[in-house]
C-alpha cells in the first residue's frame, strides 16, 4: 500500500498475532464463488497473500477464505456482489496482494473489486 511504509506494515505484522482482510467483488454474469447451476466452487475467485500464497474456496484451512456475502452465483444480466474475507494467524500473508477471477472474458461479463483494509489485531 502507498500510504503504509515498509517498515510500519512490518511492525504491525511482529505485534500482531492475527491479521484478516476483506474483499468485495461487483459481478454483472460472473461467478465469484458458488456456481449455482454446477453446485460446485469450481469458478471460484483465488486470491494471492503477501507471502505468494494462493488462498482459494476449497484445501487447506489455512490457505482457504470465508464467504460473508454470495451474491454472484448465476448470470443473470444484474449486478450484484460477493464478500470474501481471509483470516490469518500469520500475519505475513496480508495484504492480499492479487486476485484471479475465473469466471470472466466472455459476452457482457463484468467485474469490479474493492480491496478492504488490513485489520490487524
Amino acid at each position: 500500500p502507498e500510504d503504509v511504509s515498509e517498515v510500519q506494515l512490518a511492525f504491525l505484522r511482529i505485534l500482531s498475532s492475527r491479521a484478516s482482510q476483506n474483499i468485495t467483488y461487483h459481478c454483472k454474469n460472473s461467478i465469484a464463488y458458488m456456481d449455482q447451476d454446477s453446485g460446485n466452487v469450481k469458478k471460484a475467485l483465488k486470491l494471492m497473500s503477501s507471502t505468494e500464497s494462493e488462498i482459494k474456496a476449497e484445501g487447506n484451512s489455512k490457505f482457504t477464505y470465508a464467504v460473508l456475502e454470495d451474491g454472484c452465483t448465476k448470470h443473470t444480466g444484474e449486478w450484484s456482489k460477493t464478500v470474501f474475507e481471509y483470516r490469518t494467524r500469520k500475519t505475513m500473508r496480508l495484504p492480499v496482494v492479487d486476485i484471479a477471477p475465473i469466471d470472466i472474458g466472455g459476452p457482457d461479463q463484468e467485474f469490479g473489486v474493492d480491496i478492504g483494509p488490513v485489520c490487524f489485531l
